[in-house]
This record gives C-alpha cells, sequence and structure tokens, in this order.
C-alpha cells in the first residue's frame, strides 16, 4: 500500500471538513476507505492512515513553534533595524534616514508577527482537523465491521 494513497485520502478528507462540515466529510472518508479497500487492506489502510495522522500532528506541533525556523531571525533582524533607526534618529544629520529605516522595521516587525500569528491560527486548525481524522479512523478500527489482521 502506497502512502500516496493515504495522503490523498487525509487531504481529501481535509477539503471535505473545510467546505462542508465535519459530519459529511467522516462519511466520505469511510466511504472512500471502503470502497477502495476491502477485508484485510480496509484494515491495513487504516492503521497506516492512523500512524501517517500521528506523524502529522506531530510535524506540525514544531512547526507551530515561532521559535523554530526563520520567523524569529526575521524578526530579530526587525528589531535590530528598529533599533539602529531609532539611535540614528538622535543624529541631527542623519535624523531623515534614521525616521524611513525605523518606520521600515516597524511595518516588517508587524508583517512578521501577523504572518506567525496567521501560521500559528492555520496549524492549529489543521492539527484539530487531523485530530478529527485519528479519532474517525481508531473508531473505525475497533467497531466490528473492520476485519483483523
Amino acid at each position: 500500500m502506497e502512502i500516496h494513497s493515504i495522503d490523498e485520502a487525509i487531504e481529501r478528507y481535509v477539503r471535505e471538513r473545510m467546505a462542508r462540515g465535519g459530519k459529511e466529510a467522516g462519511e466520505r472518508f469511510l466511504s472512500y476507505a471502503h470502497l477502495r479497500y476491502q477485508g484485510s487492506e480496509l484494515a491495513e489502510f487504516l492503521e497506516k492512515t492512523t500512524g501517517q495522522v500521528r506523524y502529522y500532528i506531530n510535524f506540525f506541533r514544531v512547526m507551530i513553534n515561532p521559535f523554530k525556523g526563520p520567523d524569529l531571525a526575521f524578526f530579530a533582524t526587525a528589531v535590530t533595524m528598529a533599533i539602529f533607526g531609532g539611535l540614528m534618529i538622535t543624529q541631527p544629520e542623519e535624523e531623515t534616514v534614521g525616521i524611513f529605516i525605523l518606520s521600515g522595521a516597524l511595518v516588517h516587525g508587524f508583517s512578521i508577527v501577523s504572518y506567525v500569528v496567521r501560521k500559528w491560527c492555520d496549524l492549529s486548525v489543521l492539527i484539530a482537523i487531523y485530530r478529527e481524522i485519528l479519532t474517525l479512523v481508531e473508531h473505525e478500527l475497533h467497531n466490528d465491521t473492520v476485519p483483523a489482521k
């Protein structure tokens, strides 16, 4: 069984969940799994889906942290430029350049913070949807309709 088909099913669930809601997305996900896989293949598909979803949840938990990745470095650069611009404002001959540097640093700092907050919100929603998939698949695995290996 290929991971591509598992990713396709997960992506299909996420799209359906965003468009139509959890109940209909869950029904479509399970009907897709039951139509595509039969017997022990279905149990294998559901087990591999559980593992893949857990991996994605752990991966997105790391990605949600703003202290990991380039976001912190960009923000630190904006803060450094703001301090430098503030120091330049105190010098009469460099006041105009300091104003431009400080205003640019403030704009870019705000842009970075808003990007991090937007990313945090989007990934939080995605993690919640993946937890729904995990609950749905585990419930289906423990249901009597899926034969054991």
